[in-house]
């Protein structure tokens, strides 16, 4: 049987490497993903620690699970998570 281990991600509604306004997922040492959306303004972690990505007059455009067991979750500021998930 394989250990479990912890990984935290986080999650921001930044600038992209292409310089677009998007959505980036990293962990502390790799980028997992990132995508282009000009609509994303905020982000929150919900009660399932999943991570909901508003549009600049709150609605909410999508939500983001994070694979594994969520654990826990720290709201870091409106535009970033970290979400910490066990495999």
């Amino acid at each position: 049987m394989l250990a479990e281990h912890e990984v935290s991600i986080t999650i921001k509604v930044a600038t992209i490497r292409d310089g677009a306004p998007g959505i980036t997922i990293t962990t502390p040492d790799r980028l997992l993903g990132e995508w282009p959306d000009s609509r994303a303004a905020s982000l929150s972690i919900t009660d399932n620690l999943a991570i909901s990505v508003q549009g600049e007059n709150g609605d909410e455009h999508y939500l983001i699970t994070m694979p594994g067991t969520p654990v826990r979750g720290e709201q870091i500021s409106d535009t970033e998570a970290l979400i910490v998930v066990r495999f």
